[in-house]
């Protein structure tokens, strides 16, 4: 039965559940990070910790050594304070003001039709907690909580790694209370744009809308055969335009431009003399579409409506969008040949609209390896070039974190962890991009790994964390920073 949870901090590890809740009553969306750094900045001085921010306002905490473990290497613990804040089209909370409403099924806790806010509430609630009095051994500590990493690693792109001392580090962002990710992918952005002529038509106008499907974030869904809205309506607009003399008139789209698309709604304008074949075209692809979708988007939904248009884009514009989302890049391109599960280079329209003669796109990369980064820019340009698209570059791209063939701490984290619990951790290189992937290029020599306890549905409002997974991360992670007291 749900419940609204007005006190997560009752649930165990109380030491690490209490930051979570005050990190769920501060709004902190990408770009609105400063009220949760100052809080942040609070509890250091409240403990004594020595704590600077920079310019971007990242902030860096040191935590003094446990007793007897002052001349262990120190390490580098580091999470990001922003969150993806959406939710439903019928709430009328403000995430820029007001707090996420808590709501606990059970072992589940999320928000209320909002995005939770774990990513990565996770990793910054091991660290405060890290800041505050404790009895269990670690080495020195440094803890760096960054800014704007959902808006593409913007944050920590701008802090000076020169302060840093440690060699190895430690990220909660990723993984799983049984996978230890130890790579991940590096990622670029386009904006992609069309103008097209605009006529006057008097044609009837055939509305269909998509909605129901699982979409998610896009890095970590990736791969699971999840529908994209877009990439139906690429084969259903490319369907309409081979009936005939058929104009696109609007398409739109509702939520995070971060997700794969799980929402689309496309106006075209038809001829009377096509209607009852545009009919028949749609309710084949509704089938075909279902059909495919069963087992991954169980929710899948389409409704056609039909009225009277106004204006399109000529049939030569609208042709050629048609090509451009019936053939652009779309999910896996290459996986790992020895880890078939590994992906190493994915793409994703990930945002489209039309209107008033103006076609616009967010097209993304996300790669493990330099030749795959530059063969899938390569085909996006010539498809672009084909299809009359205008393609630019929407941020820098960032690197790959590339798996080390030797890497100390990956080796004591999986033996920690086998001794624990009897069995090996899985190993991974994930798909979506950290801030790892910046620490090991700015750092030469920095070792690092991934793990977290269990959350899914990043960047949704369907994101939920399983609760009964934070006392066993907690006691795992506190045996890897007993293990790194050692001086080695």
């Amino acid at each position: 039965m749900a419940e609204r949870c007005i006190c997560p901090a009752e649930v165990a590890p109380r030491e690490l559940m209490r930051h979570f809740e005050a990190i769920c009553a501060i709004p902190h969306g990408t770009g609105n990070e400063q009220t949760l750094g100052r809080h942040i900045l609070a509890l250091a001085e409240q403990n004594d910790l020595a704590a600077q921010q920079d310019a971007a306002g990242n902030i860096l905490v040191r935590v003094p050594a446990a007793a007897g473990c002052e001349d262990a290497p120190p390490l580098l613990l580091q999470g990001h304070m922003d969150m993806v804040c959406v939710k439903e089209e019928d709430v009328a909370l403000d995430m820029d003001r007001e707090p996420v409403r808590l709501i606990r099924e059970g072992n589940i806790l999320r928000a209320d039709r909002t995005s939770l806010g774990a990513d990565n509430a996770v990793g910054l609630c091991h660290m405060m907690a890290l800041m505050e009095p404790h009895d269990f051994p670690h080495p020195p500590l440094e803890l760096l909580f960054t800014v704007e990493e959902e808006s593409g690693l913007v944050g920590i792109q701008q802090f000076d790694f020169g302060c840093i001392q440690a060699r190895r580090a430690i990220n909660m962002d990723c993984g799983d209370p049984d996978v230890l990710v130890i790579g991940a992918a590096g990622g670029e952005k386009f904006r992609l744009s069309r103008c097209c002529t605009v006529v006057e038509r008097s044609d009837p106008r055939l509305t269909v809308t998509i909605w129901g499907l699982l979409g998610g974030h896009a890095g970590l869904e990736a791969g699971k055969n999840r529908g994209s809205a877009l990439e139906l309506g690429g084969r259903l607009l490319d369907a309409l335009c081979r009936l005939g003399d058929v104009r696109l008139s609007r398409l739109e789209m509702s939520g995070s431009r971060r997700n794969i698309p799980d929402n689309l709604c496309l106006s075209v304008l038809v001829p009377r003399t096509l209607q009852a074949k545009a009919d028949d075209v749609v309710a084949e692809l509704d089938q075909i579409f279902a059909d495919e979708l069963a087992q991954t988007d169980p929710g899948y939904q389409l409704e056609k409506s039909w009225d009277q248009g106004a204006q399109g884009a000529a049939a030569a514009d609208t042709r050629a969008l048609a090509d451009l989302m019936l053939l652009i890049l779309y999910d896996v391109q290459r996986r790992h040949a020895a880890h078939p599960a590994w992906i190493q280079a994915a793409a994703l329209l990930s945002w489209a609209d039309y209107r008033e003669g103006l076609w616009e796109g967010e097209f993304s990369l996300r790669y493990n390896r330099e030749e795959y980064h530059s063969a899938m820019i390569r085909r996006l340009e010539a498809i672009c070039r084909l299809t009359d698209v205008t393609i630019h570059p929407a941020n820098d791209a960032t690197p790959p974190w590339p798996a080390a063939e030797d890497s100390p701490l990956r080796d004591l984290c999986a033996a920690v962890f086998r001794r624990l619990n009897g069995r090996d951790m899985v190993q991974e290189i994930e798909n979506g991009s950290v801030e790892q992937s910046i620490m090991v290029r700015e750092v030469p020599g920095m070792d690092c790994v991934g793990f977290a306890p269990k959350s899914r549905g990043a960047h949704t409002t369907a994101e939920h964390l399983y609760l009964d997974t934070m006392q066993p991360v907690w006691d795992y992670f506190r045996a890897v920073l007993r293990e790194l007291c050692q001086k080695t």
